[in-house]
C-alpha cells in the first residue's frame, strides 16, 4: 500500500474527519533532502474532526503523531498540520 493510502486509511479510521485533504509538496525539497522516500517526504495534513474538539493545539497534533507514528518515523521527513473542528473550519473556509 501507498504510504499516502496508508495515512488515508489511518487518518479516516482513526479521527472520522468530515473533510480531509493530503498536500504533498515532496518536489519543492527533492535537492536537498537525501532520504530513501522522496516521494512522500513532505506533505501538510488538513483534518477537520470532532475527535479534536476540547483538546488544545499541542494535543491534536499529539494525536495525530500517535496515530501515523510509524510513517513518522520510517518514512515522513516533515508534516505540517492544520487540524480543526468543524465549528473552527466553518469561520475559516
Amino acid at each position: 500500500m501507498s504510504l499516502e493510502k496508508n495515512i488515508n486509511r489511518k487518518i479516516n479510521d482513526f479521527f472520522k474527519p468530515s473533510f480531509f485533504k493530503i498536500i504533498n509538496f515532496s518536489d519543492q525539497h527533492k535537492n536537498h533532502y537525501s532520504g530513501e522516500n522522496k516521494d512522500t517526504s513532505h506533505i501538510k495534513l488538513i483534518i477537520v474532526s470532532e475527535e479534536f474538539l476540547n483538546l488544545s493545539r499541542i494535543d491534536r497534533e499529539r494525536k495525530v503523531h500517535k496515530v501515523l507514528e510509524q510513517e513518522i518515523l520510517d518514512d515522513i521527513h516533515s508534516i505540517r498540520l492544520k487540524l480543526h473542528t468543524e465549528a473552527e473550519y466553518s469561520l475559516i473556509k
